[in-house]
């Protein structure tokens, strides 16, 4: 079965997405001039918007892709969470949410010039420690993502009920993929890949080395670990490490939410039937369409086809 194939079956596929639910605000200015009080340019206002983010922005790339698709989440008793599960719901995802204390937010500023490009010049960060979130119940999913951002909605009893009940569970981790022993997969990056190991790594053939035993500590049925520009590598059991190149242009835009898109795609392919190196192609593919975008926007099922044709015509 080739990668359009797969990709074609994403369709339909019932995906529930549990963790750490994120409002991702923008905010975009025109950089005039430097401010006399810091060393910082002043930015006249032109707009705002607000966008999904943490599992919300991996359960939109799902839908982007076409899946059917629920959240597990906590949100506060706030604006903010009325907002995120209002975008949610308009995006045609369906919510299943605890509210408790305050929503969890990132602000991000952009400024630009006349003939410039907007960059990211400032990050503001909302968020406190949650006390977890479990399904009592759940109905029948082809599969399940964990994205887990560290601030505690997502818990051991409810991640082994999820691991109990559907047949792929992959796990995308900021700071603890250790408590994710035995899920499926799981897609770190260099540095949670480094804290896993308890070292920096910068070298895609020292990661090409070490991979193999990490996947073996975490008791995974695969380890795909993204590189960032350098592409993706991934570890089998009782098969030598794969490793391939970026996909897309040399220039990248934005990365925010990339990683989300890796485990959307990923997690839709091995539900579709992939093996899990046609899967690693598949999310290497999305998520270098993801980074030419900016801000955490999804990529979208028509796009990948595009990749996908595109990687076959340059393979």
């Amino acid at each position: 079965m080739g990668l359009k194939n797969i990709a074609e079956k994403f369709k339909g596929k019932r995906v529930l997405v549990y963790g750490d639910l994120i409002l991702d605000h923008y905010i975009y200015g025109y950089a005039e001039r430097i401010s006399r009080e810091a060393p910082i340019p002043i930015l006249r206002f032109e707009g705002e918007r607000y966008e999904l983010g943490g599992a919300a922005n991996a359960a939109n790339n799902l839908v982007n892709l076409g899946a059917e698709v629920k959240v597990l989440g906590i949100v506060g008793e706030d604006r903010e969470g009325e907002m995120l599960v209002s975008l949610l719901r308009e995006r045609g995802i369906e919510a299943e949410v605890k509210r408790e204390g305050r929503t969890l937010r990132k602000m991000r500023i952009l400024a630009g010039g006349e003939f410039t490009k907007r960059q990211q010049v400032a990050r503001v960060d909302w968020g406190q420690e949650f006390s977890g979130f479990f399904p009592e119940e759940e109905e029948d999913f082809h599969a399940a993502v964990i994205s887990d951002y560290g601030y505690g909605t997502v818990s051991q009893e409810g991640f082994h009920r999820l691991k109990n009940t559907i047949p792929i569970v992959v796990v995308d981790s900021r700071s603890r993929l250790r408590k994710f022993a035995g899920a499926t997969s799981a897609t770190p990056n260099i540095p949670e890949f480094s804290a896993l190991l308890g070292r920096r790594f910068m070298e895609v053939e020292e990661i090409l080395k070490e991979g193999e035993g990490a996947r073996r500590q975490l008791r995974l049925r695969a380890l795909l670990v993204t590189l960032g520009n350098k592409g993706i590598s991934l570890f089998e059991e009782g098969k030598p490490p794969f490793y391939q190149g970026p996909f897309g242009e040399d220039e990248v835009v934005d990365v925010s939410g990339a990683g989300d898109t890796v485990v959307a795609t990923y997690t839709l392919a091995i539900a579709s039937g992939a093996s899990f190196r046609q899967a690693a192609l598949l999310a290497n593919i999305a998520g270098g369409i993801s980074v030419m975008k900016e801000g955490a926007s999804p990529v979208s099922l028509k796009e990948v086809l595009h990749g996908v044709e595109k990687w076959a015509s340059s393979a």
